[in-house]
């Protein structure tokens, strides 16, 4: 894990350079995260009106989401919430994505902890929208068996908030059942950044959390990016590799700001982290 952290401190030293001069810019369809977005004055009312779904406990526990209540299964997840918001806050950003270098590495999984965690922080409304297209996984994990599908929105046969079911006052959850063959294109057209100021002007929410696909299986993630405001990266103890790490960050560095890296299913976690995840956060994380 010594050798993962120094290579991502690398990676982060050359990302900052990267930052400092060479970002492209974005493309002429690509929408802008950083436009000011005005929310509509009845968007409370929109949020409370989304319809209702209580996950089962026991199905969230079996499927590893521990964050709904503090504890020392939460603690480290919680340390990311509020590190991740304090740096978001800072920049103003409110757009966050989660991804991993390949499969298996735990980023949905990560993504439900973080969305259960920022849940307890009441003054905050959170939206995750699930757009690993070609393998959809929230709606199982959160045990959701309604047939939502936000890429109808996205295409714009669907109003959003008959796709979208809230699990809490302030958590909310745009879900997909059905994998589709052409994420990339709809993930990079304009009606995606249509579609995600139309749900920042409606629900006026402080976050909204990506779960993305891994970056190396397909350009999906490369191709949504651009409409993101920061991103983490998950990658997996003892499968992640060290060129993987390093190609990622820098991949990511060059869409959007990387908030982090996250190492994840860490076979010796120390106390307090038993559960199986550990968590690498900055260049001088612990891993």
């Amino acid at each position: 894990m010594d050798r993962i952290q120094a290579a991502i401190a690398r990676a982060r030293t050359e990302r900052d350079a990267l930052l400092a001069g060479h970002r492209p810019e974005p493309s002429a369809v690509a929408p802008q995260p950083d436009a000011i977005v005005t929310p509509t004055p009845g968007a409370a009312d929109a949020w409370s009106a989304l319809p209702i779904f209580k996950p089962d406990a026991a199905h969230l526990e079996k499927n590893r989401i521990v964050t709904r209540d503090s504890g020392a299964k939460s603690a480290p997840f919680d340390v990311l919430r509020t590190r991740a918001l304090q740096q978001m806050s800072a920049e103003g950003w409110t757009r966050l994505a989660v991804t991993s270098p390949g499969p298996g590495c735990g980023k949905s999984t990560v993504t439900m902890n973080l969305a259960f965690s920022l849940a307890r922080q009441p003054d905050i409304r959170t939206l995750v929208i699930d757009l690993d297209l070609r393998r959809p996984m929230l709606a199982n994990l959160l045990g959701l068996t309604d047939r939502h599908e936000i890429t109808a929105v996205i295409r714009g046969k669907a109003d959003a908030a008959t796709q979208i079911a809230r699990v809490t006052d302030n958590l909310a959850f745009a879900t997909t059942r059905t994998p589709v063959h052409d994420p990339a294109e709809l993930l990079q057209g304009r009606r995606i950044g249509d579609m995600l100021r139309s749900l920042e002007e409606r629900f006026a929410p402080d976050v909204i959390l990506f779960d993305l696909p891994p970056i190396m299986v397909s350009d999906d993630a490369i191709a949504f990016l651009p409409n993101t405001d920061c991103a983490l990266m998950i990658a997996a103890a003892e499968q992640s590799t060290l060129g993987q790490v390093d190609i990622c960050e820098k991949e990511l560095a060059a869409q959007t700001s990387v908030l982090g890296v996250v190492l994840n299913k860490c076979p010796y976690p120390g106390d307090g982290q038993r559960y199986g995840y550990g968590y690498g956060y900055g260049a001088d994380a612990d891993g």
